[in-house]
């Protein structure tokens, strides 16, 4: 067996008086898609957000690749090349696709002059993954599966090995779910840990 990408040992984090996660472990093997399930407060999104960086976990350890990981925030869980897709998409509708997937990862003083740069690397991204985006349009014209799309391919741009997808079918018609399950079943013949 391989190295887990990600190992999640002991890992334990209390909101208050209420225990959300309690001595969780749990292996991620590089190519392959969990899933999580449980009912609605079983704590799955807080482990998953412990994970990203947006929660620190009480006690337990993250390993990456077998190595501790310490992750204190999404900078440092992006760094590790883990990408998270929120429900709720974490887009700037009135920006177009290419700006929000430059927001954040490119120096500000390079998006003017970016802009072909960044095209040039995500054509190839697009072919590669299946995740087509129209790049110009803003995203508030988007259908709710290409934004989908384009979060995932925002994580994909920066490096993501490691990819949390939450509730991704929530806001999905049959369609979209069915090209969604094509797209991530090509991301894991690549590698990707899901």
């Amino acid at each position: 067996m391989s190295t887990p990408h990600v190992h999640l040992k002991g890992i334990t984090r209390r909101l208050g008086t209420c225990v959300a996660n309690d001595g969780v472990e749990l292996e991620l093997v590089p190519g392959e898609i969990h899933a999580l399930v449980g009912e609605n407060g079983a704590g799955k999104s807080t482990l998953m957000s412990i994970l990203y960086g947006f929660y620190q976990a009480d006690e337990g350890q993250i390993l990456i690749d077998g190595e501790p990981a310490p992750i204190h925030g999404s900078q440092d869980a992006i760094a590790r090349g883990i990408g998270m897709v929120h429900q709720h998409f974490m887009l700037v509708d009135t920006l177009s696709a290419l700006d929000n997937i430059m927001l954040g990862a490119e120096p500000h003083w390079q998006l003017d002059r970016g802009r072909a740069m960044v095209r040039a690397r995500l054509e190839p991204l697009m072919a590669t993954s299946g995740l087509q985006v129209r790049l110009d349009m803003p995203v508030e014209e988007l259908p709710v599966g290409e934004r989908q799309r384009l979060e995932i391919l925002k994580a994909l741009y920066r490096g993501a090995r490691i990819l949390i997808l939450d509730e991704p079918t929530a806001v999905l018609t049959p369609q979209e779910t069915d090209a969604l399950f094509d797209t991530l079943r090509g991301l894991r013949t690549r590698g990707t840990t899901i």
